[in-house]
């Protein structure tokens, strides 16, 4: 079988490698599609540490420790039960946090089985909406409340479609006005360029007395700024992007010292057992995508091939800002 593995600085290769076993208290799982997040996916290419001290490539792997396969996103077929597994059949499909590989031996407990209601290519993106989600939570939203999302990559608009499902108004920041048109496509109130000579008019428009909130998913500390200007006193700041810049500006400093903002980091949902944990966002959010009270369409820009992985992390690590939702076709 074929998976993908990233050796160093901006070189990835398909490796040949035996498909596993079925262990008896597993599952062989075969991929139909996988969905490429773009932020993490490219900081891996990139070979870039999340951590000052370079001690992480992501999701714990060591830095820069040897070859390192990418993705987490895959909905598969089940090919073969073991014999201690009860609760799953063989053709039945299923969503994994796998990488981008032909077949994968899994947990049956880390998998989530999907309605027939959900098309393929959006059940693909579930762990990328679960970001989105987690940082619409950490937010706080209250009914009307006004959010300001600031970068409309697949993090950014996966906020937006949780915002807009919720009943939020939303203001959608980006620079590219091919993703600004994608915001619109998902319902975003207004879309708007931070360089927009109008764009603080347009804010205030929409948003007489500022944000309530603002989700940073541009990761530079200028978005961080922006969203600190853009909401109003009492505003909450909610980071989800990660982060390899540092800020060129006084958080504390006039004008922010009189907004009392709260600045949140969201990373990971609720401890197991808690109302929002992972198994009740997903839940959430299988029942949106199946009922069509959430719409992801407009996100996704890109259907390939397996084998052209390579090409569009090239194209993405030189700035292709047209590609933002990515799905990979296996089953060819």
């Amino acid at each position: 079988m074929n998976r993908l593995i990233v050796t160093g600085p901006r070189q990835v290769k398909f490796e040949d490698v035996p498909i596993p076993e079925c262990p008896d208290d597993g599952l062989l799982i075969r991929a139909i599609v996988t969905a490429i997040s773009t932020g993490t996916e490219i900081r891996v290419y990139r070979w870039i540490p999340v951590d000052p001290e370079g001690k992480y490539l992501h999701g714990g792997m060591l830095f820069p420790d040897g070859p390192a396969e990418n993705g987490y996103c895959m909905v598969a077929e089940v090919v073969q039960v073991g014999k201690d597994v009860e609760g799953f059949s063989e053709g039945e499909r299923v969503y994994s946090s796998e990488t981008h590989k032909e077949y994968a031996a899994v947990d049956p407990s880390s998998l989530l089985k999907l309605p027939d209601a959900i098309p393929t290519e959006h059940a693909a993106m579930l762990n990328v909406l679960g970001v989105g989600h987690i940082a619409v939570r950490t937010g706080k939203p209250a009914v009307g409340s006004n959010v300001a999302i600031l970068g409309m990559g697949v993090i950014g608009l996966a906020a937006l479609a949780y915002c807009k499902a919720f009943g939020l108004r939303t203001a959608a920041i980006d620079m590219s006005e091919t993703r600004l048109a994608i915001a619109r496509e998902l319902g975003a109130d207004i879309a708007v360029s931070p360089a927009a000579p109008d764009f603080q008019a347009q804010i205030d428009e929409l948003f007489p007395e500022g944000a309530d909130i603002a989700i940073e998913a541009a990761s530079t500390w200028k978005a961080i700024q922006t969203g600190m200007d853009v909401v109003g006193k009492d505003g909450r700041v909610v980071v989800i992007a990660r982060h390899t810049d540092m800020p060129h500006y006084n958080l504390v400093g006039h004008p922010y010292l009189s907004k009392r903002i709260t600045l949140h980091n969201a990373m990971g949902y609720e401890d197991e057992g808690q109302r929002w944990d992972r198994a009740h966002c997903m839940a959430l959010t299988i029942d949106m995508l199946a009922t069509g009270r959430m719409d992801i369409e407009p996100m996704l820009t890109h259907r390939i091939n397996w084998r052209e992985l390579p090409d569009i992390y090239h194209r993405l690590d030189q700035g292709d800002l047209d590609i933002v939702g990515v799905i990979v076709d296996w089953r060819s």
